[in-house]
């Protein structure tokens, strides 16, 4: 009776094992798809015009959809590392902009798989990522900006980030959760997180 418990026992932790180094294999694989489209989406929304990156937010999307998908590492990993790569290779964003998007990218991703993790919900966790994006980012104007040399106000921040934003916002709130969930329900090895709605 105990070997046959003992073995059961054995057989349940090797699954939990293989189960988790198979969903740190598909998060890193995600990650530099995501990585991927975050740089290239921007350059697509910028041949639109001046100002359509303010609009639409393109390089959130992809993000935001890590962070839900992912773990937090990772998402935060990518997150960060984005603004900085794209700002490198294209100018884009300008190095002051570049630095409130590291910032809001990593919050954006780590909260929105923290949330998932802790809560579960995807579109729950998704409201919560861009809050914490922009409370990170108020946070930042106040405190770190200065210090380096960078002075931006509070309510130009606002303006930018809750009106201007408003159509990259409403995208982020529907088509992104929405294009997870059908991710999510396709994939064969299920949802990382254990709710997916």
């Amino acid at each position: 009776m105990k070997s046959t418990e003992s073995s059961q026992a054995q057989a349940e932790t090797a699954l939990t094992e293989s189960r988790r180094r198979l969903f740190e294999a598909r998060d890193l694989a995600l990650g530099g798809l995501f990585g991927a489209l975050a740089l290239v989406l921007p350059i697509a929304f910028h041949a639109l015009g001046p100002g359509a990156g303010t609009l639409f937010l393109p390089m959130y999307y992809p993000i935001l959809a890590l962070g839900l998908l992912a773990s937090w590492e990772v998402a935060l990993l990518v997150g960060m590392l984005i603004p900085i790569l794209s700002s490198i290779l294209t100018g884009m964003p300008p190095p002051p902009t570049a630095v409130m998007m590291v910032l809001e990218l990593g919050a954006i991703g780590a909260v929105a798989s923290l949330v998932r993790s802790w809560a579960g919900g995807i579109w729950p966790a998704a409201i919560a990522a861009l809050v914490a994006a922009r409370i990170i980012g108020i946070a930042a104007i106040l405190t770190i900006l200065p210090m380096i040399g960078i002075h931006r106000g509070v309510y130009e921040y606002a303006a930018a980030g809750f009106v201007a934003s408003l159509p990259g916002e409403v995208i982020l709130l529907t088509v992104v959760p929405a294009t997870v969930y059908a991710i999510e329900r396709t994939s064969m090895i299920g949802p990382r997180h254990t709710k997916s709605a």
